[in-house]
């Protein structure tokens, strides 16, 4: 995007914050999804072979979460509305509260979607249990599906964010 307009437009701005926090907020989403794991299948922490995988497990390759990043950054854009700028009055700039504002959402949008099972559990293949012999994509898209299920939005790439008009089954 070199021929920017609008150089202060609120998307630019959005976007640069959620470029700088992709790896970082990533690499929450695995700790989140561990955690919803625990919240849907093992509330009291029981130790077994497979909470002993998740709990030994550190990311070390975020790339596969880069599409479903991207999706709920682009959620969170489309749901702030227009792309003015509002006034400020506590001495933030714009950037710096994006810089916070962002990694609150995020997180209260993975928790959420925590909360289903069919999220966690491709959250899971993705990362903890990734097999380089199965296809990533068929997680990937229960993951969107979930997403896109629990904000009722679709993303078309030509037609960009729609609101669903009726749920699917």
């Amino acid at each position: 995007m070199s021929d920017r307009l609008f150089l202060l437009d609120k998307n630019y701005l959005l976007k640069e914050v959620q470029s700088n926090l992709k790896l970082e907020l990533q690499a929450r989403l695995i700790d989140l999804v561990k955690e919803g794991y625990y919240t849907l299948f093992n509330p009291l922490r029981l130790p077994d072979e497979t909470t002993d995988q998740i709990d030994d497990f550190k990311p070390n390759h975020l790339s596969f979460f880069d599409e479903l990043y991207d999706v709920l950054a682009g959620i969170y854009r489309y749901q702030l509305g227009d792309n003015q700028l509002e006034l400020l009055f506590d001495g933030r700039s714009h950037y710096e509260m994006y810089m916070s504002d962002w990694p609150k959402a995020f997180d209260e949008y993975v928790n959420e979607l925590c909360t289903k099972k069919n999220f966690v559990l491709a959250g899971l293949e993705l990362s903890v249990f990734h097999d380089a012999s199965k296809r990533i994509e068929l997680a990937q898209n229960r993951m969107k599906v979930s997403i896109f299920d629990h904000f009722g939005l679709r993303i078309y790439k030509y037609k960009g964010i729609q609101k669903l008009n009726a749920k699917s089954a």
